[in-house]
């Protein structure tokens, strides 16, 4: 076999250098010969070479069964349900490098099977390991909190324990305390019943004390009553009263000689039945359209209200001989020369419970509010009727 004569070819070259004027020496040549004797010897045999030969070939021969070599693998394009993956090789033999786009897809990992995570999932991964801390931490807290609740609880314990023999101790006293305080049941009755007694006197002073005191106000020329929702939602009805000199008509019981009482100076109710005056939903008052001389009966027609204030003055007559029944008088609203004359009449509102007005009248005593006042005036100029204060 052909031996490699490279090192060789460098040692004569050497020798040749040394062959020059007085430079060839015994022991110079014997060096050379020496190196030379080392190579030879250091030189492959045949069979040597042929090994090796024969090992190289199989390697090429399996090199070239499967040529060509993994080089690269990146990621490449991605959809909603795969992430795909670009594959770059090499030939093992020429070294050319070749690159598959989107030649592998990973499935998208889902509940059901495994494969690539998302950013998303990655995100949500993370924030429920962040959840997670949180919530161990929390829990940690409430087990230290709970523990200290059952330290709590037990020393609760031991001052009920406590308190029960406490309770015991002065059960037994008031039981001794009950026996030497204990009165008749005579006395005791009597006790009771000035209490209850007591008690209704006090529920009824309180029920006329938290009244709220009435007020009137004309708006729009319209009477307004301010706090009148709080007796009509508890059962009470407003009565119009007037200011007037008045002599009842006496009952042959009481009086048989004669048809009238005694002459009365104050504030007498108009009707005294509960329909004769009514409130609107704003509160404002509304005055029964039928004659005064009607409103002391209820009759069969159909009741009617308005909120004029010549309905509640009961005017007569017209023009000129106009006038107003105001008790035992008839007030004119004209003067001797036929001329037109500012009037003006006093009246007022209350509340009370209904009466009977065939046995009894109503009065100011029974009222359960003040008396609100207002005024009915006749204007010249116009000729009519209006409300005021």
């Amino acid at each position: 076999m052909a031996i490699n004569i490279t090192t060789i070819t460098q040692l004569i070259s050497d020798f040749r250098a040394l062959s020059q004027k007085d430079s060839i020496s015994p022991e110079s040549l014997g060096v050379l010969l020496q190196r030379l004797a080392d190579l030879i010897n250091s030189a492959a045999s045949d069979e040597e070479y042929k090994a090796i030969y024969d090992a190289f070939q199989n390697f090429v021969a399996n090199i070239a069964a499967v040529p060509n070599a993994l080089y690269k693998l990146e990621q490449g394009s991605a959809d909603r349900n795969d992430v795909l993956m670009n594959i770059t090789t090499s030939h093992l033999i020429n070294g050319i490098t070749m690159t598959l786009k989107d030649a592998v897809f990973i499935r998208q990992a889902t509940t059901e099977r495994a494969g690539a995570m998302r950013a998303q999932q990655v995100s949500d991964l993370n924030s429920t390991r962040t959840g997670l801390a949180s919530l161990q931490k929390s829990h940690t807290e409430l087990a230290s909190k709970v523990s200290t609740l059952e330290t709590t609880v037990s020393t609760n314990g031991e001052l009920l324990n406590r308190v029960d023999e406490v309770a015991n101790y002065c059960s037994e006293g008031i039981a001794d305390l009950t026996e030497n305080l204990q009165v008749t049941n005579d006395d005791l009755a009597a006790t009771q019943k000035s209490v209850q007694d007591n008690s209704s006197t006090i529920t009824s002073i309180k029920a006329k004390t938290d009244c709220p005191r009435i007020a009137v106000d004309i708006i729009d020329g319209k009477l307004h009553v301010y706090n009148a929702s709080y007796y009509t939602k508890n059962g009470y009805y407003p009565f119009i009263f007037r200011f007037t000199s008045k002599r009842n008509r006496c009952t042959l019981e009481n009086y048989p000689d004669r048809k009238r009482g005694a002459k009365n100076k104050g504030w007498h109710v108009i009707g005294g039945l509960p329909n004769d005056v009514k409130f609107d939903s704003s509160g404002f008052v509304m005055f029964r359209t039928s004659p005064l001389e009607d409103w002391h009966h209820l009759g069969n027609n159909l009741i009617s209200h308005s909120y004029e204030a010549k309905y509640v003055v009961g005017a007569k007559g017209t023009d000129e001989k106009m006038y107003v029944p105001w008790g035992k008088k008839k007030v004119r609203v004209t003067s001797n020369h036929g001329t037109y004359l500012m009037r003006r009449f006093r009246f007022a509102i209350g509340f009370a419970k209904s009466f009977n007005n065939v046995f009894a009248t109503i009065t100011p005593a029974h009222l359960v509010s003040n008396l609100a006042e207002f005024s009915v005036i006749f204007d010249p100029c116009t000729k009519e009727f209006h409300l005021g204060k």
